[in-house]
This record gives C-alpha cells, structure tokens and sequence, in this order.
C-alpha cells in the first residue's frame, strides 16, 4: 500500500491525546460536612483511579476513528501489484468457444470437447459468469453471460458438430464482444478445438481480432495422436454431345491426407441413386490421384451425382454431390431485312460456334417477328432494319419483361422517336470516314461486364478494327461503354424495366468495318449475347455456408411476372423460404436441396448440391500457443492489461478512492463512541 501524502501520517501523534485525556481525567469530590475536625486523623488524598484507564472500548473507538482520519487524509491505494493481484482473485467472465466443426467427429474429438467444456463449467466460482458459444465457419451463442450451470449445461448437451468448416476467427472476434459489455475484472476465453493449422490461416479477417484488456487466452487442444484422411475433390465435368444428347465424363480426385499408401481404394459413381460404375485408384502418401468415369448421357434437368469413397475416420469428406442438367439453348432472334441475308454472314457464325452457351440462332424479318416469337426468345438482333411501330411496340414489351435487345445501327437503322425512352438513344446522322482516316474504337469500359473479359492485356485487341462509317447518336438517356476516337459513342447501354438494351452505332458486317474477321469479334458478340440474356450457366456443386441469391424471373417471360415466393427444401427435409425479390438461400446442410417456385410449375424447380468445405479435411495441427501468441500478443494464460506503464500514485489513488470509505468509517467510530460515553456517563451518575 502507498500514500499521495505521507507526511499526513505524523498525525497520528495525535492518538496519544485520548490516552492523556483518560489518565488526567479527574473526579467530583463529594464533600461530606462534619460539625467538626479536630477529631479526624489528617491522611493525604492520594487518587489510584486516575493512574488507569478504565473505559478501554472508549480509548479504542477515539483512537480507532482519529487514525482512520488520518491515513485518509494521507490519501491510501494499492500499489499496481497489488491491485493485480485482487484482480485475479476477482469475479470472471469467461467465454468457452467449443469447435463444432466436421474435423470434430475425428475419432473421439467430440466427446473430449464436451468433456473440457463440462469441465469448464464446473470450475466456474462463487460470481463468475459465463457464455457459451459453438463456432465452425461462423459463430453462434447457445447461452449469453450467465451463472447457472445449469443452462450452460443443457446448452452443451443439446450441441452437435456440423458440416461447417473450422474457422477461429469469427469466433474469437464475437467472444471479445461478449467480454467487451461485462463489468467483471477478469475475463478469460477458453478455446476448445482440434487447431487445425487451415482453420487459421485461411480465415478471413484474422488481423482484425483485438481481445479486451485483461483477458486470458486459454486454448484447450482435443486433438492428440497421428491422423490419416482420404477425401475426395470437386469434380471435374467434361460436357459433349451425341446424338442431340449432352454426355458427361465425370472426373474424380482423391488426396491422402496421411504418411500411408492408400491402394486399390473403390471409387464410385452414383447417378440418381444408381450405381454407374466404380474404379480403383491408388494414392501416395501425402499425396492425390484421380479417376475418369465413363461418359454418360444427361437424359433430364436436375440428375444429382455422387461420388463416394469407403468410409474412414472422416466420413463427410468421403462424399461429393453434383447436380447436371442438358444444356439449354439460348434462343437469339437476328431480325435482318428481307433478302439482305448476307448482313447477317459474319453474325451468324459467330454465334454458331461455342457451346457456353449454346446459341440458337432463329432469322426473322420485320414482318415476321411476332409475339410468339417474343416470348420464346432471349436476345433480339435489330441487325440494321427501320424499325416500323408495331415491331417497336412488341419489342418495348419485350424488353420491360426482361429480354435483351441488340441494335445494329447500320445506314438503315431507324427507331420510332416515340418510344425513345426504350432505347439508350436514337440512330442520328451517318458519319463517313471513307474518304479519310479510318477511325478505331477509344475508350472502352473495361469495368462493364461487356469488356470486363478483355481487361488484361492481349486478351482482345479492339483498336486493331477500322471503322469506316458510323451513326452518330441523339442525346443520349443510356451509359456509353465504348467510344470511337472522334468521342462518338459507339456502344451505348439503356436499362428499361427488367430487360437491357444496347447500341451497337456501326454495322455488323463488312460494309463499315473489317471488326467482323478480327479475332476480337467472336468472343466479342459471344460476351453481348450473354449479357443481354442475364445467361449464368449453374454451378454443379457449391459449399456449405454459401449463400447463393433467389432465382430470377426467366428473361422475356411474362408470366414469370406472377410468380409467388420461393421455397427450398433442404436435405434434412426442412423447409426454407426464400424471397423472390433481393431474397437469399444460406446453403446449412450437407447434400442436395430442392428450390421451388411457387405457382411456376414444378419443371422449374431447381436441384443444388452443397458439400463440405474439403479444406477442412486436411487435419494438420497449429499449435495452439501461436494462434494465442498471434492473437494476444503474449503466451497464453497471461494477463493483457497488467503488465503496462505503471500509473501515477495519484491516478490509483483517485481510481480506488480508499480515502473515502476511511472517513466515513472514522466518522461513523467517533459517532458511536459519542453514544457510548453519554451512555456510560448516565449510568455512573445513577450508581453516584
């Protein structure tokens, strides 16, 4: 302990003061008359009571109350040590995070955690507190800050692992906040888990974990002994066709997670619940391999493939599900001009060639494009026609339903100005550069998914067209994505209701440019086409914990307009709804899920596959004092906040304010022994 003024101290001099006071103090004399003296013998008056004290309660309340006065006047506190040293025999707030994911159901992992939970719980003492929290890829509190065992107990019974990946991050993050809102002075986090070295390394955001003042890290490894895993790896899809069929070899990898040889392992392929076929394959320790199936034919939308390995310490990693469907056509309709046949050359087999997606390319003529026409296409081709009103018409629907519109604003192009708001401008005045510098295309919008794909370099050299004649462009309502060097735009973008539009302001042949047998061109009108027809092709498989977005309306149907919400059926049979619009799946379980639309008919319902995160099956260890070291600062166990620049003996002193509760307790002893002397004096004077 230490004083702000220690020199107040020499007032405790003034404890000698009552003693004086009670050896000093002297008695009434009762005078007794006598009628007369001489008959008396004279003998000196000698006082043996004063010489000692005989209110000893009295003498220790007086002195008792005038050195509490004092020492708070000297201003007391606990030196830093000590204060650490009351600190850690404080309450405490822990927070027990317990590792839930997959990797727990190695060999008895579980149970260990569950036992070192327990075990935490019931070392909790008289005023502690605690959280319990289950963490894999994110984080979850069973039970927030609270003393009885109980519920942390009923918490820890009702847990299970799950299909998620080890990730410590988010865990440790939201165990700071927890520690961060509680008052109590100690604060540990006790981290339960199998520390695989990935769950560290590979989390997102790990540089940002910032644990409170005063908080312990105490990990608590359930891992112990070597491990061995073979899990498999995504798969790889080769797509061909036969016959009008898509075929599909499918080609799955195997790693060996461990010093041991693994041979003649069966690898199997199932296919809509039916054995297609199954391989042997042979892995080198620490090691990977894979095996090709044998193609076989996508007869339907939704066949839901799973490779399977046999069964070993890890089974979730054993499995891998997949989900194929037949390709399905983009339907582009190229309106041309009757008998101009040949504008379309270039376009059409640029279009032909590819198979991601698969164009099918229908011609039409203005007359001839009709309503039916309209509903069944994806992108529309206005390849340099006049656009006559009732073509206009049926486009604008079109395209406020979803479609993507293409204008080719060759020499012929028209567009009715009355429908102006549909389209990102109106075809203007023509601009021949024949007779001069051919002009080349300039600025380009790289970050527009149209041009995002020829961003880096040699991936699409657009200067190397010319361009001989051009249309200039109205004011325009649209973005301008690309430009020719002269500032004219030469590919505009207009959003209008659901659908896009977009201006092409040259032609598309070789009539104003020799850009159609640049090799820039086929990907070029590839990339357009895809981007008008909103076309994603679907992945085969995703991952646990993704999130994926509702499926949208299909492009230029109009009925889709009607649709009700969306529901997704997860593998263990829950129901999940899912908001059409801005709406969001979160993929939980490990298998196949079934998405519905209500009122769209049950051959759009959509399969997805999600499988575990297969960086999770890769067991090695971290040691656990390097994430400690990592997160803290400092080994674990020891105490953040403690061990700083000491601070003043005036700042602890004004922190503890140990001052006033000695004069309060000083005053509090001088009132009592007031009460006890008036007391002791009222009974000596009725014994007088």
């Amino acid at each position: 302990m230490g004083f702000v003024a220690p020199f107040v101290l020499a007032g405790l001099a003034a404890l000698a003061i009552p003693v004086l006071i009670h050896l000093i103090q002297r008695e009434r004399k009762r005078v007794v008359e006598f009628p007369s003296l001489m008959f008396l013998r004279r003998i000196p008056y000698q006082s043996v009571r004063r010489r000692r004290i005989r209110d000893w309660t009295l003498l220790a309340m007086r002195l008792a109350a005038l050195a509490l006065i004092v020492m708070a006047f000297a201003r007391p506190f606990f030196k830093r040590d000590s204060l650490a040293a009351a600190t850690q025999q404080g309450a405490r707030e822990a927070v027990i995070l317990v590792d839930r994911s997959y990797s727990m159901e190695y060999g008895d992992r579980w149970q260990r955690a569950r036992t070192a939970a327990r075990d935490a719980i019931n070392g909790l003492g008289a005023g502690d507190r605690a959280s319990l929290v289950f963490f894999s890829s994110g984080a979850e509190v069973a039970v927030r800050s609270s003393a009885d065992r109980g519920r942390l107990d009923a918490g820890l019974a009702a847990a299970a692992t799950g299909p998620g990946a080890t990730r410590f991050a988010p865990a440790l993050k939201l165990a700071a906040s927890l520690l961060a809102e509680s008052a109590l002075p100690r604060r540990e986090i006790i981290l339960i888990s199998d520390f695989q070295r990935r769950g560290w390394e590979q989390t997102p955001g790990r540089d940002d974990v910032k644990l409170p003042e005063r908080t312990t890290l105490t990990p608590i490894d359930v891992a112990s002994g070597e491990t061995s895993n073979l899990s498999v790896t995504p798969v790889s899809l080769q797509r061909s066709r036969f016959e009008n069929h898509d075929r599909i070899a499918v080609t799955a990898g195997l790693v060996n997670h461990s010093g041991s040889a693994v041979s003649s392992v069966p690898v199997s392929l199932d296919v809509d619940g039916k054995s297609i076929q199954s391989l042997p394959a042979n892995v080198a320790p620490g090691g990977s391999s894979s095996v090709t199936f044998a193609p076989f034919t996508v007869a339907s939308r939704n066949m839901r493939g799973t490779i399977r390995l046999p069964d070993d310490g890890l089974k979730r990693d054993n499995v891998f599900h997949f989900v194929v469907s037949p390709s399905e056509p983009v339907r582009v309709f190229a309106v041309g001009r009757a008998g101009a046949e040949r504008q379309s050359l270039y376009l059409a087999r640029a279009l032909s060639i590819g198979e991601a997606p698969r164009v099918e390319l229908v011609a039409r003529t203005p007359a001839s494009f009709s309503d039916a026409d309209a509903r069944q296409a994806a992108v529309v081709i206005l390849n340099d026609v006049q656009t006559p009103d009732d073509l206009a018409d049926r486009l604008a629907r079109f395209v406020r339903d979803g479609g993507g519109l293409l204008i080719a604003a060759g020499p012929q192009a028209t567009w009715p100005a009355r429908l102006s708001d549909v389209v990102p401008a109106l075809p203007g005045e023509l601009i021949d550069r024949t007779t001069a510098a051919p002009s080349r295309l300039g600025a380009l919008e790289y970050s527009h998914p149209v041009f995002e794909l020829f961003r880096a370099p040699r991936s699409g050299d657009f200067a190397a067209a010319r361009f001989y004649g051009y249309r200039a462009t109205g004011p325009s309502t649209g973005q301008v994505l690309a430009r020719f060097d002269d500032g004219t735009p030469a590919l505009l973008e207009r959003k209008t209701g659901a659908g896009r539009v977009l201006m092409w302001t040259s032609s598309l042949d070789l009539d104003w440019s020799d850009m159609p047998v640049k090799p820039v061109f086929l990907p070029f009108v590839h990339t357009l086409t895809k981007y008008l027809a909103d076309y994603a092709e679907a992945p085969a498989s995703l991952t646990v914990g993704q999130v994926i977005p509702a499926p949208r309306p299909a492009p230029g149907r109009a009925a889709a307009a009607n649709r009700g919400g969306t529901v997704a059926i997860a593998p263990s049979g829950a129901r999940v709804s899912v908001e059409t619009e801005d709406g969001a799946l979160e993929l939980a379980e490990q298998g196949f899920y079934d998405v519905r639309t209500q009122g769209a008919g049950a051959d759009t319902a959509t399969a997805l596959a999600a499988n575990v995160d297969l960086s999770e099956s890769d067991l090695a260890p971290l040691d656990p004092r390097e994430l400690a070291a990592a997160v803290a600062g400092r080994p674990p166990g020891d105490v953040a906040g403690l061990s700083g620049p000491r601070p003043s003996d005036e700042a602890q002193a004004q922190a503890q304010r140990l001052w006033w509760y000695l004069l309060v307790a000083g005053g509090l002893l001088l009132a009592g022994e007031t009460l006890l002397s008036n007391r002791l004096s009222q009974n000596g004077a009725r014994v007088s």
